[in-house]
C-alpha cells in the first residue's frame, strides 16, 4: 500500500522527529530531505500517512508525528544501522574487560556505559539458570553473620543476616561445609525447595548443627531474587519531554524499581537468541509502555546466559541504539567466555 513517495517522506517524518521531538511540517521535509516535490505534494502525501496509521496530527495546524505504527514500519524496513566509531568501541572493550573484573563489575560497567552512550536507561539481566557453587558464612558482630554466595557464573552475592544466638566462627564454617555439600551445583529454585524439604525432615529435628545449618541456610536465601537486574542511567527520563509530566515519570520510576517487571521484559529475549525491539504497547507491562524497549542477548562460551538492553522514548534513535546493544553484548560475551578459559 505503500509506494516510494510515501517510503521516503514516512522515513523523513520518523528521522526528523527522533532529532527534534517536535511535529515535521511538509515545508521541513522538503528543505532538508531534499525531496523534488513541492509543499503541497509533500502534505498530500502525509495525508495518506495519516489514514493508513503510521503518523498522526496532534494539532490541527501543527506537523506531522510518526505513531507506534509508523515506528514499527521504520524499524522493519527503513532504518539504517550505522557503525559505532572505533573510539566507542575501543571505551567499551576497556571498560568491559575480564583481565580486571568479576561477572557482577563487568555486567554493571556493561549498564553504565550503554547508558552514557545511548543516552538511555541500560538494563542488564544476570547470567540466568546459575549453579550454586559455595557458601561462606563470616561471623561480625554477635547477632549478625555476613553471607557469601558463590555461583558457577562468576556472580558472589553477599548480605548480613541476623541470628537468634551468636555462633562462633569454627561453627559457621562446619555450617557452611555442610551447605556448600548439600546444595553443590543446584539452582537457586532447586536450592530453597531442598532446605524446605530438608527442615520438614525427622532427623533435622534431633541433629542440633543439620538443623541450624538449614535454618541459616534458608535465611540466607529468603529474600535473594531469583534473577538479578541491574539498571542504570534511569534519570535519563527526565531528559525526555515526552516525559515532563510528572506522574508520568513517578510511575515510569516505580516500574523501575520492581525488578521483576523488568525481568518480565528481557525474558523474552532469552528464547529467541536474537535481538528484540518492543515499541509502546508491544512491552508485556503496562507501567512502562510509553518506552520503546531494544534488547540483546549475551552469551558464556556460546552459551546465551543474560540479556542487556536500553529503554527510551519511543521516539528513540532506534538504529544507533541498537547497533550500541548488539556491539557492547558482543564485547561482553568475549569478555565473559575469556574468564571461563
Amino acid at each position: 500500500m505503500l509506494n516510494a513517495r510515501h517510503l521516503g517522506v514516512l522515513r523523513a517524518i520518523v528521522m526528523d522527529y527522533i532529532r527534534t521531538a517536535e511535529p515535521v511540517g511538509s515545508r521541513t521535509i522538503s528543505r532538508k530531505y531534499g525531496f523534488s516535490l513541492s509543499p503541497a505534494t509533500i502534505r498530500s502525501t502525509m495525508a495518506s500517512l495519516e489514514e493508513l496509521g503510521y503518523v498522526a496530527q496532534p494539532h490541527t495546524s501543527a506537523g506531522r508525528i510518526p505513531t507506534e505504527r509508523g515506528y514499527r514500519f521504520y524499524v522493519d524496513a527503513l532504518m539504517d544501522r550505522p557503525q559505532l566509531s572505533r573510539d566507542e568501541v575501543e571505551q567499551i572493550e576497556q571498560q568491559v574487560d575480564p583481565s580486571k573484573r568479576e561477572m557482577e563489575e563487568l555486567l554493571r560497567e556493561a549498564g553504565k556505559l550503554l547508558s552514557a552512550l545511548s543516552p538511555y536507561v541500560a538494563v542488564v539481566l544476570a547470567p540466568q539458570e546459575s549453579r550454586f557453587r559455595r557458601v561462606e558464612f563470616v561471623s561480625i558482630a554477635p547477632d549478625r553473620v555476613l553471607v557469601i554466595l558463590l555461583a558457577d557464573t562468576g556472580l558472589v552475592h553477599h548480605k548480613s543476616i541476623a541470628v537468634d544466638e551468636p555462633m562462633a566462627q569454627d561453627e559457621l564454617d562446619r555450617i557452611a561445609r555442610h551447605l556448600t555439600d548439600l546444595l553443590h551445583w543446584r539452582s537457586l529454585h532447586e536450592v530453597r525447595n531442598l532446605l524446605l524439604a530438608q527442615m520438614a525432615e525427622e532427623k533435622a529435628q534431633y541433629d542440633r548443627m543439620l538443623a541450624r545449618a538449614l535454618r541459616l541456610g534458608a535465611k540466607a536465601l529468603e529474600a535473594e531474587p531469583e534473577a538479578d537486574v541491574y539498571v542504570a542511567g534511569a534519570a535519563h527520563i527526565a531528559d525526555q519531554p515526552e516525559f515532563a509530566d510528572v506522574a508520568k515519570m513517578k510511575a515510569l520510576f516505580a516500574a523501575f524499581e520492581e525488578k521483576s517487571k523488568l525481568v518480565k521484559i528481557l525474558n523474552e529475549c532469552l528464547a529467541g537468541g536474537e535481538f528484540k525491539i518492543f515499541i509502546g504497547s508491544e512491552i508485556p507491562v503496562q507501567e512502562i509502555q510509553g518506552l520503546s524497549v531494544i534488547a540483546s542477548p549475551y552469551r558464556r562460551g556460546g552459551r546465551v546466559v543474560g540479556v542487556l538492553g536500553v529503554l527510551g522514548p519511543t521516539r528513540m534513535d532506534y538504529g544507533r541504539a541498537l547497533t550500541l546493544v548488539e556491539t557492547t553484548a558482543r564485547i561482553l560475551s568475549r569478555a565473559l567466555t575469556k574468564q571461563v578459559g
